[in-house]
């Protein structure tokens, strides 16, 4: 009777034991339901020039003489993406060429470029002078309302300051265009070389020897950009 005691209480702790474990499985109902939200794609935004890429326009401005313009370096400029950039305009340096000079120039280099002039000639010792003298103007699309840097009549002062196109080495700006999706827009540059050359010596504008070009060369590229707009 000792030894059957024993045995009923381990049976009756097993079948409870049993018990609480059949209860922590149970099975109950349940229902699951996927909803698809579909692909997340980043979007688009690509400048082109003319139709085509890169959008570096490399210019260069040789065998030209003074009385002559180039009023139209026309630039298409179209956002092929699907997110609106705000478009900017990039000159790299203006690189100045004195290339093969002629006897005349030599002359007209050695000249005074006057008495108040940041040099004692005409001619600069590093450079060409081109860039000096050709005027510029930046126009939005309409191709009379100039926007950044321009030249007036007066020619290049005294005192060493940068003129001409050789002010446009280096400046970035904004035509105040913001390109959507397939939207287009036009950049404009004008180049004038004045007939008769003319340089302000720090008191007046007086005539110099139009020779001090000749054989003068200009380069430079134009990096056009589009960039996000953020909110």
């Amino acid at each position: 009777m000792k030894k059957i005691m024993p045995l009923m209480a381990s049976v009756m702790l097993i079948l409870v034991a049993g018990t609480f474990a059949g209860a922590g499985t149970m099975a109950i109902f349940r229902d699951t339901e996927t909803v698809s939200i579909g692909d997340i794609n980043a979007g688009t935004m690509d400048l082109t020039v003319d139709g085509v890429d890169p959008c570096v326009q490399h210019i260069t401005i040789d065998n030209i003489a003074p009385g002559w313009s180039m009023l139209r370096y026309k630039w298409v400029l179209k956002n092929t993406g699907n997110i609106a950039g705000v478009v900017s305009v990039e000159f790299s340096a203006i690189t100045n060429k004195d290339n093969l000079q002629t006897e005349p120039e030599l002359i007209a280099e050695a000249e005074s470029y006057g008495y108040q002039g940041a040099r004692a000639t005409l001619g600069d010792p590093d450079n060409g002078e081109l860039g000096e003298y050709l005027k510029f103007g930046l126009l939005k699309a309409d191709g009379y309302n100039y926007w950044g840097l321009g030249t007036d009549n007066s020619g290049p002062p005294a005192y060493g300051q940068i003129w001409g196109l050789n002010k446009l080495g280096g400046y970035t700006g904004l035509p105040g265009y913001t390109l959507g999706e397939g939207e287009t827009c036009n950049i404009y540059l004008s180049l004038t070389l004045d007939s008769d050359l003319k340089a302000w010596d720090g008191c007046w504008t007086h005539d110099i020897n139009d020779n001090v070009i000749q054989g003068d060369s200009v380069e430079f590229d134009i990096i056009f950009h589009l960039d996000q707009v953020t909110p």
